[in-house]
């Protein structure tokens, strides 16, 4: 697990215009919160911002100023749609004996023999899977290895197992697996005798109206 440094300033003027300023300055403005604790506006450098948010997830620590360093995790990011570029960020603080709840990424490895061998297509249900653990606990990634996964095979979240956390969600939901490519096949309706005098008389009314005129 990595601890990265957040590097933070307290804030002392909010609102959108001067959240605008920031940007063009090449900082974001953020929150930082905790339980039992005022939230506090700060101001993040978005090239450290940018390197924590980038790294391996999990655990970080984050200096306010000059205040000593506190483990924290990153809550909640926004960013422009457009330009995909840090718009703010959600900070919260963490004591190391009680349990968070947190998204973790999910990482898939290998090439499942379904796909390589037997022309299936590998589903990915999520990206990321919520678990709840302590915070030094809080690992930088979930490894599933498809490789062995055959055509019609599933791993569900009753399959993960990591220790010292509990991961979230209905066990019976898959995670990711091999599936049939699906074939669309067009259906070509059977002329009925009905339909074919219909488009003979269509055919001899309109080859008399040609003559007519």
């Amino acid at each position: 697990m990595s601890e990265l440094v957040l590097h933070a300033e307290i804030r002392e003027i909010t609102g959108k215009e001067y959240a605008k300023k920031l940007r063009q300055q090449g900082k974001i403005p953020g929150i930082f919160y905790a339980q039992d604790e005022a939230a506090i506006p700060i101001t993040l450098d978005a090239q450290n911002a940018t390197k924590v948010l980038t790294s391996k997830g999990g655990l970080i620590e984050i200096q306010i100023g000059s205040k000593k360093k506190r483990k924290a995790i990153i809550k909640e990011v926004q960013t422009d749609p457009v330009r995909q570029s840090l718009v703010h960020v959600d900070v919260m603080g963490v004591q190391l004996k009680v349990k968070i709840t947190i998204e973790v990424p999910i990482h898939f490895l290998g090439e499942a023999i379904g796909v390589k061998e037997q022309g299936g297509i590998l589903h990915q249900y999520f990206r990321e899977i919520e678990v709840n653990c302590l915070p030094l606990d809080i690992p930088d990634h979930i490894d599933i290895d498809v490789s062995n996964l055959k055509l019609g095979d599933s791993i569900a979240i009753r399959d993960l197992s990591i220790p010292n956390v509990e991961i979230l969600g209905d066990p019976q939901q898959h995670v990711v697996s091999v599936m049939a490519p699906t074939v669309v096949k067009e259906k070509v309706a059977e002329e009925t005798p009905e339909a074919a005098e219909a488009a003979e008389a269509a055919e001899k009314e309109a080859a008399a109206t040609a003559q007519k005129e």
